[in-house]
């Protein structure tokens, strides 16, 4: 696994542009940057690594002998939400792609969607076995979605099984390892992810807010607004001592 720091300055938007930046204060927050990275640049280590978002959709609760349903993905943090066409209710695996695929074909999630990067785990269908919705291809880049299925007009609603999140989708979070990793920031409880809404109190200030500078403090929180979530960013902004 890489360093928070490496990875941060390999892969920022904001921080990558430091190092040619004339302006004294980035060039300071940069040049700060690298000589932590040369004392040791700590592990970028879960929970701030990306993680694919994985839902399973389980197996119908009912015998059915006939009915379609539909497949609702939401990508909460990019406005995107789309609802399949009818779904056969034994439809098997190559069927659910197809159509998860066509409903989100044109949409920009982190890029314009590429058929499969939203990947279906089928063996049999659904009146058999769970099947396994994974956001894990380049223009979804692990995100956090919301995944609901809803009868076609005739299919009992008892029947569909309500799908659950395995894995919670995020995405690397360097800029936040490192606030955490210097004691500028604790996580109250898990990182939040991609598409759910953080609150100040999911944070409080650490023991030692002031191991780092504070205009990279300033600077770190700067590219979680612009990498991972203004929300998030504006979360972190408003805990006491932050950043001064």
């Amino acid at each position: 696994m890489a360093g928070a720091i490496a990875t941060l300055l390999t892969t920022a938007k904001t921080i990558s542009k430091v190092a040619t930046d004339m302006r004294a204060n980035l060039r300071h927050t940069y040049n700060e940057l690298v000589a932590l990275q040369g004392l040791g640049d700590p592990t970028l280590a879960a929970p701030y690594l990306k993680a694919s978002h994985v839902e399973t959709i389980p197996a119908h609760l009912d015998t059915i002998a006939s009915g379609n349903f539909t497949v609702t993905i939401n990508f909460p943090n990019y406005g995107v939400a789309v609802t399949t066409g009818n779904i056969a209710f034994d439809a098997a695996e190559a069927a659910i792609q197809t159509a998860i695929d066509t409903a989100l074909d044109t949409q920009v999630i982190v890029a314009t969607y590429n058929a499969g990067d939203v990947d279906v785990a089928l063996t049999g269908n659904l009146t058999e076995n769970a099947a396994t919705i994974t956001a894990n291809g380049a223009t979804v880049n692990g995100a956090y979605m919301l995944v609901t299925t809803a009868n076609a007009g005739d299919l009992d609603a008892d029947e569909l099984a309500t799908p659950v999140a395995a894995t919670v989708g995020t995405m690397n979070r360097p800029a936040e390892a490192i606030l955490a990793i210097y004691n500028c920031i604790t996580p109250a409880a898990a990182v939040t992810p991609q598409g759910l809404t953080p609150a100040v109190a999911d944070y409080v200030t650490g023991d030692n807010p002031l191991s780092i500078s504070p205009a990279l403090k300033a600077l770190l929180i700067s590219e979680v607004e612009a990498s991972e979530n203004a929300v998030l960013g504006a979360a972190l902004r408003a805990i006491p001592d932050c950043v001064e």
